[in-house]
């Protein structure tokens, strides 16, 4: 058995070797320099942002709370540091390898740095459009709240969380996913759902939705604190809610109760309402009236009488 063809195999690896370890040197040289980098600007960053309190800045917009949506406790400026250290190692990385001669390696390095842009995108759509998702349902349940609508907290996280899900569609877009069967089922779903209110709305709950639209305009013609009188109930407003009106009567035993009337019976009964008149202001007499008059009830002042003259009286 000739070990000839076995030492030249093990010539031409060891040659190989031996041409990889410079290649090999200089791949980790580029590498530890890269990383050194990526560590300064990352702690160079950390203290720009303690610095400049940005953490507070993102605490009060709400960017902090919307992290936290998505399970995400890291504080955003730290996160904002460590995206950046990611980039710059993996840029350093990718041209370490290519000094290997390990083209493979550098070919997915490669693909996954030019799928981190994209995913820095969605990763913002979903951050800020969370934000803008809560703002809008902190809007709409404000909304609701002041037409006195008794679920305007439901309302309001109904319309949040449907925005997210849209959100969450055009983030996958946005990473290269195919979303067009998502957004059809999400659509459907979203139309079922409104469907659903709508007929609740018109069979279920068609009652309480006739007294809340009543108590738009018994608020218009009754105002707090007025006299109402509807059949054998007469009391004084003191609130109108979304279905209901608040009474205060007057019970058999002089006591003070409240009663709820729907807004609906307001407006069907005949309601009679009770506002005290208001003062009548007395004529002002002419500032002449009375003046050098000294008689009583009103009477005209006597002519003065005639005194007769001296003459006469001698005759």
């Amino acid at each position: 058995m000739s070990l000839q063809p076995l030492l030249q195999s093990l010539v031409s690896v060891g040659s190989s070797l031996l041409a990889f370890i410079p290649r090999l040197v200089n791949g980790l040289i580029v590498f530890l320099v890269g990383y050194l980098i990526s560590w300064l600007v990352r702690w160079l960053l950390r203290f720009l942002f303690r610095q400049t309190r940005l953490e507070l800045l993102f605490e009060r917009i709400g960017l902090r709370r919307s992290l936290a949506t998505f399970g995400i406790r890291i504080p955003l400026s730290e996160l904002l540091a460590q995206l950046v250290f990611f980039f710059l190692l993996l840029s350093f990385s990718i041209q370490a390898v290519e000094l290997m001669g390990l083209t493979p390696v550098a070919a997915l390095l490669q693909a996954v740095l030019l799928f981190l842009p994209r995913a820095i995108s969605a990763a913002l759509l979903l951050l800020l459009g969370s934000l803008l998702a809560r703002l809008l349902g902190t809007t709409v349940t404000a909304v609701a709240r002041n037409v006195n609508i008794t679920y305007a907290g439901a309302l309001g996280r109904l319309i949040e969380y449907t925005v997210v899900a849209f959100l969450c569609v055009l983030a996958l877009a946005t990473l290269g996913v195919e979303t067009t069967l998502l957004t059809t089922s999400l659509t459907i779903v979203v139309a079922a759902a409104g469907l659903a209110v709508a007929l609740t709305f018109a069979l279920g709950t068609r009652e309480v939705a006739r007294h809340v639209i009543a108590g738009y305009y018994v608020r218009q013609q009754f105002r707090r604190g007025q006299r109402v009188t509807l059949g054998e109930y007469s009391g004084t407003v003191q609130a109108t809610s979304g279905a209901y009106t608040t009474l205060e009567v007057a019970a058999e035993d002089g006591s003070r109760r409240l009663i709820a009337l729907p807004n609906g019976l307001l407006l069907q009964g005949v309601a009679i309402s009770e506002e005290p008149a208001p003062a009548r202001a007395e004529p002002t007499p002419p500032a002449d009236a009375g003046r050098g008059q000294a008689t009583t009830g009103g009477e005209p002042p006597s002519p003065p009488e005639e005194r007769p003259e001296h003459g006469d009286n001698a005759d």
